[in-house]
């Protein structure tokens, strides 16, 4: 550990000239230099969202960049020097999502990046199908008969009066602060960061929800076989390994990320749970000097996790500098419910088309359209010896990207899946 130390400090915090020292980092293209604003800007607008889990939301997301000048040694090289964003938001079906984040890839002028994301997350309709590999099983009902449509078991619970049997109330205020430093030239970093949260449950069984009564909760259900069912502290570290040679992080055309991740919590970092995370990622993007107007961008993850992790965290899939949630949802298995399949160990594969049918340039901002249709593939087992090539749950569909002055993206993607389709509308690619 005492050697992890000293070569993530190495060097001296303000590089003479920085550009020397990123020799093998990928440089912008002449077209996106040029497309770049100059200076600091603003772009925000009100969110009108539509979920297919969290239902209608409604907000607003500002960003405050600072791109820095052209001519500056960074200009050519990074998507902007600092961005600061702060989300309002609220949806229909009871999900509240506030947000302010800060990321500084070479502050100071330096080698290391900054980012910092403070949250709180309340979700009336948080979604509990079960944390094993059971849950790749057929959606049931409490009389334990099982349906092959998300449509026909909702319908089912509604009329048995246990409409909210796969939900329930979670309340989490949390923090992740995340420091970096580039090593070879710019195409290696080594980061480290701290997670800090704390979540507050409660079932949904033999109570009333949203002026609805609702019989039985299946995280009721399961409660006696559950780590985490009183909430409480989870708080970890976490260390990362990344290779990255992508050409512009927010919307890349070129290049690819490696991101071996491993986080650690326990009683030393205040959290009332022990246990460990460990994910590989990759994440590929090319695009034919002959058509410029496509990209074809992959990504693969593996993530393992054992001790005693919380059932509300069993659902993590991290990254060297972020998080998000699977396998279900807009970020992972477009079609299912989120958090459909969860279990220690979580396999996810995503492949998309994005093809640029369009570019406009009006009143000093630049917009770039695109249609992205997508395949993506992914399956959960209880232990690393059980992993497998067969039977994996598959959607498949399309999106509408828009890309504002070239680190805005703003999606709209459909995905259908055997148990049915979702409907996504926010910001940034899904990787």
């Amino acid at each position: 550990m005492r050697l992890f130390f000293l070569l993530f400090l190495t060097g001296t915090l303000l590089a003479s000239d920085l550009s020397k020292e990123l020799y093998a980092k990928p440089t912008l293209s002449q077209r996106q230099i040029e497309d770049k604003t100059d200076g600091i800007y603003v772009t925000g607008l009100p969110l009108i969202n539509y979920d297919a889990d969290k239902g209608v939301g409604y907000g607003a997301r500002v960003y405050l960049y600072n791109n820095g000048h052209k001519g500056d040694e960074l200009f050519s090289l990074t998507p902007y020097k600092t961005q600061l964003y702060l989300q309002v938001f609220q949806t229909t079906n009871g999900w509240s999502y506030h947000t302010l984040h800060y990321d500084a890839p070479y502050i100071n002028d330096s080698l290391f990046r900054l980012t910092t994301h403070f949250a709180y997350e309340k979700n009336t309709q948080a979604t509990y199908f079960g944390t094993t590999a059971d849950s790749l099983k057929p959606l049931s009902d409490p009389n334990g008969n099982t349906y092959s449509s998300a449509d026909t078991q909702e319908e089912t619970l509604k009329n048995e009066g246990s409409q909210y049997y796969n939900r329930f109330l979670l309340v989490r205020p949390a923090a992740d602060i995340n420091l970096a430093r580039d090593f070879f030239g710019g195409l290696v970093r080594v980061s480290m960061g701290i997670y800090l949260s704390k979540t507050t449950i409660r079932d949904y069984n033999d109570t009333t929800v949203l002026d609805q009564h609702n019989d039985r909760s299946k995280l009721a259900d399961d409660k006696e076989t559950l780590t985490g069912y009183d909430g409480g502290w989870d708080n970890g570290v976490r260390i990362g390994l990344v290779y990255d040679s992508r050409d512009f992080a927010p919307n890349p055309k070129h290049g690819s990320i490696q991101d071996v991740t491993a986080e650690f919590f326990g009683t030393l970092t205040g959290s009332d749970y022990t246990h460990q995370r460990y994910t590989f990622s990759t994440r590929n993007f090319y695009t034919p000097n002959s058509f410029d107007f496509f990209t074809l961008a992959i990504r693969g993850i593996y993530s393992v996790q054992n001790g005693d992790t919380p059932f509300y965290n069993k659902n993590i899939l991290s990254f060297a500098d972020k998080e998000t949630t699977g396998l279900g949802g807009f970020r992972s298995l477009r079609g299912y419910q989120q958090d459909r399949f969860v279990a220690n160990v979580k396999v996810l594969g995503n492949l998309e088309t994005r093809f640029n049918f369009y570019e406009a340039h009006t009143f000093g901002q630049s917009f770039e359209f695109m249609v992205v249709p997508f395949v993506d593939a992914g399956k959960v087992f209880d232990h690393v010896e059980d992993t497998d090539l067969k039977d994996y749950k598959y959607t498949v569909g399309s999106g509408l990207r828009i890309v504002w002055n070239q680190a805005t993206v703003m999606m709209m993607d459909y995905g259908q899946s055997s148990e049915g389709s979702g409907l996504y509308i926010n910001f940034g690619h899904i990787f």
